[in-house]
């Protein structure tokens, strides 16, 4: 239900540290469209591997192939150790509650303690068990659920077995394990009532609860997609702390620079390379990415020269065939034969040349996809001074309870950055901005004519219709638009694929859902812009477009988020600090 564990049987620290993870050959498609093909890979204990790519080149898939909750069409993934899934969305029960997945999270504790009983009384139950009538009570005693590690049963000497359980225990902490369990929620700020339900908490608020209940206990090998979404400045040091000191394997897909810059030593590339698949990178996010770009630059220039040389060859075959019997004709006393022989041994000899080239060609090198905001509507000089929104003290029960005095007054052009703890309302405030919610108190106007829209943490697309089908159901202006036109338009934003847009959002990904909702927003060009954690489930290039795209926008801008390089670059901006209510 919320880290997807594996049936492999409990290590200890040294045998992670001896871990190993390899993929060879994996593929896997969808509806025929291959999404990871041909792709092999080995990761050994402290190596913490980076899974890069643009959204929808099968970062997601290729993780859960990894860990084995996926099956992949062809090629073969072993592990010599247990594996820990985290996944972007959290699927449970309608009736589960924070409790239940608490209870998962403490089950192999559980057991280690369930054993260490069954090993304790079998062990005094023979001849030579009488010994143990001094062990501590807290060794002989112990509850939980009756399912034991599958190894520990394994043993056949009472001794044996009662040594390998204390050893299992001791490694699990097992004693200590809720207490610490506690504490691990608290340091994630997921430290819900137990008996709140799943599904009254935010996207956010579920994400760090089972990711925190992850690295309470990880395997030998986590695996992690998007860990960083929803985490703040606290949470997020800690994160990179637990992935740098954890003994095993860890894989992540993420779009955080400063994680990556924190944590990885080694990216996997799935962006096509010139030798047509992913390319693996060891050493840091940083020289990855001077690297990255210096073979970019190298693919165009061997491009650019391979078409070069296609164009030279065919001017001269041109030329050749222009002399070519039939339409040159011979000087008065030439051997027409001889020089008809030549004329045709050049042309034969120009076009294999230009075969070879055209065979020899590197495939066509991919061009960044662009996140830019066109020009917003003109305000006019006459009403420039006139702000777009005012707000003063805005208040909504349990969720939001500004300052009376706060007041937020964004003018044409304007920049705002909402800061504040997890829990304080950003995202309440943003909703009650966009007229999605009413407050319970306070003042909010909107100067009349101006568009306000809002980029949520998770979109309102219906999930049966296709991008384009989405886009006219959002944009009056885009409903009468034919086909033609509005690719036109989508194709403009750089933020959709052609292949995309006839396919249900439902069987999207995250980002590439992200990517529509970006779309929406970009062909509706509203006055102001209203982002929550705009940069997450995006990849890493696009990351670096959009934040060049809001410090140039015209629109006014509020921001929320915890994407470290994105608050660097808008340390400029003005910021509003909420406290929880």
């Amino acid at each position: 239900m919320g880290a997807r564990r594996s049936s492999a049987p409990v290590l200890d620290r040294e045998q992670r540290r001896s871990a190993h993870l390899v993929a060879r050959d994996l593929r896997k498609a969808y509806d025929g469209a291959p999404v990871v093909d041909g792709l092999s890979l080995t990761a050994v204990a402290g190596e913490r591997l980076a899974i890069i790519g643009d959204n929808g080149a099968g970062k997601s898939t290729l993780l859960r192939l990894l860990a084995g909750v996926l099956e992949p069409d062809g090629g073969s993934v072993a592990c010599t150790t247990g594996r820990t899934l985290v996944e972007q969305e959290l699927d449970a029960p309608r009736d589960a509650t924070v409790a239940t997945l608490l209870d998962e999270t403490l089950t192999r504790s559980r057991a280690a303690l369930a054993e260490l009983d069954a090993a304790g009384a079998a062990l005094a139950s023979t001849a030579d068990g009488a010994g143990l009538a001094d062990a501590p009570a807290d060794v002989l005693t112990a509850s939980g659920p009756a399912d034991v590690p599958a190894d520990a049963l394994a043993v056949a000497d009472p001794a044996a077995r009662y040594a390998a359980a204390l050893a299992l225990a001791e490694e699990l902490d097992a004693w200590d394990a809720r207490r610490r369990l506690r504490d691990d929620l608290q340091l994630f700020d997921a430290g819900f009532p137990e008996t709140t339900p799943l599904r009254h908490l935010s996207p956010g608020q579920r994400y760090r609860l089972r990711l925190a209940c992850a690295l309470h206990d990880p395997e030998g090998a986590i695996l992690l997609d998007e860990p960083s979404n929803h985490l703040d400045d606290a949470a997020l040091d800690r994160l990179a702390e637990r992935i740098n000191g954890h003994a095993g394997i860890a894989v992540l897909v993420t779009h955080d620079r400063w994680l990556l810059d924190a944590v990885a030593t080694a990216m996997l590339d799935l962006d096509p390379t010139a030798e047509g698949g992913g390319a693996l990178f060891s050493g840091s996010f940083q020289e990855f990415r001077r690297e990255r770009a210096r073979r970019m630059r190298r693919w165009r220039d061997r491009y650019a020269a391979s078409l070069e040389a296609e164009e030279r060859l065919e001017w001269q075959l041109d030329v050749a065939r222009a002399a070519a019997p039939g339409t040159w004709k011979p000087g008065k006393g030439a051997s027409m034969h001889g020089r008809a022989s030549r004329a045709g041994n050049t042309v034969g000899a120009l076009q294999r040349r230009l075969d070879q080239l055209k065979l020899e060609r590197p495939p066509v090198p991919p061009q960044p996809l662009k996140f830019e905001l066109h020009d917003v509507a003109d305000e006019g000089d006459d009403e420039a001074a006139e702000p777009l929104l005012v707000a003063q003290g805005l208040r909504l029960a349990d969720r939001l309870a500004m300052d009376p005095q706060q007041r937020i007054e964004l003018p044409p052009g304007g920049r705002l950055v909402v800061r504040g703890p997890n829990g304080a309302g950003k995202t309440t405030l943003l909703e009650l901005l966009a007229g999605r919610l009413r407050p319970d108190g306070g003042a909010l106007a909107v100067r009349g004519g101006a568009l306000v829209d809002l980029l949520a943490q998770e979109d309102r697309l219906d999930q049966t219709l296709t991008p384009l089908d989405a886009l006219r159901a959002a944009d009056p202006l885009l409903a009468d638009l034919e086909d033609e036109e509005l690719l036109v338009l989508v194709g403009e934003t750089g933020l959709l694929r052609e292949a995309d847009l006839e396919r249900p959002i439902g069987t999207l990904s995250v980002g590439q859902r992200r990517r529509v909702d970006l779309a929406r927003l970009v062909l509706g060009q509203p006055s102001l812009l209203l982002l929550d954690e705009p940069t997450n489930h995006l990849s890493v290039t696009l990351v670096d477009d959009l934040t060049a795209a809001l410090l140039e926008t015209q629109a006014a801008v509020v921001l929320v988020t915890h994407d470290r390089t994105l608050l660097r670059a808008v340390a400029d901006w003005p910021q509003l600090r909420i406290a929880r209510a």
